[in-house]
């Protein structure tokens, strides 16, 4: 029998809408009823009371979801809460065409799932988890992790094994590049480099670009593209080579931990060094070069695959949700004790 869970999520959250610029989240999301045996979702304040569940999942990826959820510290399930951006601050506002928001620091955040009696974090950005969020837990800040990176669904990508040569041999540029508080500044630099990257406005500016559930499609047209933050490694360092692009990307510790090694899987690239390795991909078309830069999209693609897709994170999730509930049950003590 399936374990038994309890999903708790914020409809007017952006990311989770089927319309969001990027679904990966939502794909995330959904990809947690194909493992669990989902009782319920909710989206409203209730009793813990009436949660029947071995496991408890707070989607909640902003902290601005602000319902109740009465002796939700005593139930016996195993609880999760999904914490993005680490480094968010406390803002309050209103979300573009829908209801007011509050979103919670990182002091906040984690009060509040001391509060709740949280068993694990669910973060995305290791680096960020321990900068931001693990000072405020305490002692049990390294156990309470449970890392993996935004991953993106396989079934957005039904192209993604498309020959290179098949493509177009241009190295896509495409992501915001306003705000983010100096994590794309090389984002920023790289896209505005001629003629080694090709630039194409994101959609948030430029309506007619694909995005969301047609994303996927516009990677796989092209040979190449950038995935590049300070900070991170955002969606696009999963969505690019799980489209069979060949990823130039920035060096982040969580990506290497992924498995990524430059010249094997991607092709790192600093201020320094990505004219010269854009252009020794630029040239290699109809080169013999073409089969070194297929093999290295090939591995990336088959990496992703094979390990950081969303299906691949419900089962990962499944399994650590599972492991803890027999180790309790082999000790004899409940799962929130």
């Amino acid at each position: 029998m399936k374990l038994k869970a309890a999903i708790f999520y914020d409809p007017f959250c952006p990311k989770l809408r089927p319309d969001a610029y990027s679904v990966t989240y939502l794909d995330q999301l959904l990809a947690l009823h194909d493992c669990f045996e989902v009782t319920r979702y909710n989206v409203a304040s209730c009793s813990a009371k009436d949660i029947e569940a071995d496991v408890i999942i707070i989607y909640d990826i902003h902290s601005s979801h602000h319902i109740q959820i009465e002796g939700l510290k005593n139930h016996p399930a195993v609880k999760y809460s999904y914490l993005n951006d680490p480094h968010q601050q406390e803002v309050k506002g209103q979300y573009r065409n829908g209801p007011p928001v509050h979103k919670l620091g990182a002091a906040q955040r984690t009060s509040r799932e001391l509060e709740l009696g949280t068993d694990f974090i669910i973060c995305p950005y290791q680096d960020g988890y321990f900068q931001h969020l693990a000072p405020h837990l305490g002692p049990e800040a390294e156990k309470m992790l449970f890392w993996f990176p935004p991953a993106p669904s396989i079934t957005r990508f039904p192209d993604r094994a498309r020959p290179l040569k098949e493509r177009r041999h241009r190295i896509l540029g495409n992501g915001i590049l306003h705000g983010g508080n100096g994590a794309y500044d090389f984002r920023k630099w790289a896209y505005s480099q001629r003629p080694e990257t090709f630039y194409v406005k994101h959609a948030m500016e430029r309506p007619d670009v694909p995005q969301g559930m047609e994303y996927g499609k516009l990677l796989c047209s092209f040979a190449a593209s950038l995935a590049l933050c300070d900070w991170y490694v955002v969606p696009k360092y999963q969505e690019i080579p799980l489209a069979g692009c060949v990823c130039f990307a920035q060096h982040q510790m969580d990506y290497a931990e992924m498995g990524f090694k430059h010249g094997e899987n991607c092709i790192f690239v600093t201020k320094e060094n990505y004219k010269r390795r854009a252009m020794e991909f630029l040239s290699s078309e109809g080169t013999i070069n073409d089969t070194y830069f297929q093999k290295i999209a090939t591995a990336g693609r088959e990496l992703i695959e094979s390990k950081w897709t969303a299906e691949r994170f419900a089962e990962a999730l499944y399994r650590h949700a599972q492991n803890q509930i027999q180790s309790c049950q082999a000790q004899g003590v409940s799962t929130h004790e």
